[in-house]
């Protein structure tokens, strides 16, 4: 919900904004629609790329219900797609602040 609050200052500022989780596409379609959320959000539901990307949970086992879920945190990609920065929390229950991200990234003169 931070990132779509904050949506507008990220694009004020040249950055796109892309969320990726763990939920069925059915689960996003309707958390998309109930919070108005207007920036893309891509499904792994079979954890490829959270693997891929070294930030899986390793507290949940295939089979968990909440198998997938990553560390919570931020990527910030420049044009090339090269991450460039990232924050990451230990703690699922915790979320980055969209604030910090943003400040980040002006800090990184993509």
């Amino acid at each position: 919900m931070q990132l779509q609050w904050h949506l507008a200052d990220f694009e004020r500022a040249g950055f796109s904004v892309i969320a990726l989780t763990y939920d069925s596409p059915a689960l996003q379609a309707a958390f998309i629609e109930a919070n108005g959320i207007e920036f893309p959000l891509l499904s792994d539901v079979a954890a490829q790329s959270v693997q891929a990307l070294e930030i899986l949970n390793e507290d949940y086992v295939p089979g968990d219900d909440h198998y997938g879920i990553p560390y919570p945190g931020i990527f910030i990609l420049d044009e090339s797609m090269t991450i460039r920065g990232k924050l990451f929390l230990a703690s699922y229950a915790q979320r980055v602040d969209a604030s910090e991200v943003l400040a980040l990234a002006k800090s990184l003169s993509l």
